[in-house]
């Protein structure tokens, strides 16, 4: 398990193979060509998402959408 305190230190300093690399540590199920298709900041947001939902849930667990994303998002898959 990765440790939150270390990640959330520093993760705009980190290149975007490194953002990739952490991503597919806490979610293996994303594939690397579906991660490629995002930009950096998109990466970098999906990161600390993923930060947040693993750590431990309670009173001090929050995760703050920003404000220049909707609710709720889609994607079709490209053909």
């Amino acid at each position: 398990m990765i440790d939150v305190g270390t990640e959330l230190q520093h993760p705009g300093t980190l290149a975007r193979e490194q953002v990739i690399d952490r991503i597919m540590s806490l979610n293996p199920t994303a594939p690397l060509g579906f991660l490629e298709r995002f930009g950096d900041a998109g990466l970098r947001d999906y990161l600390d998402h993923l930060i947040v939902a693993n750590a431990p849930r309670g009173r001090d667990s929050s995760w703050i959408r920003r404000n220049d994303t909707p609710a709720i998002v889609w994607r079709e898959p490209a053909e």
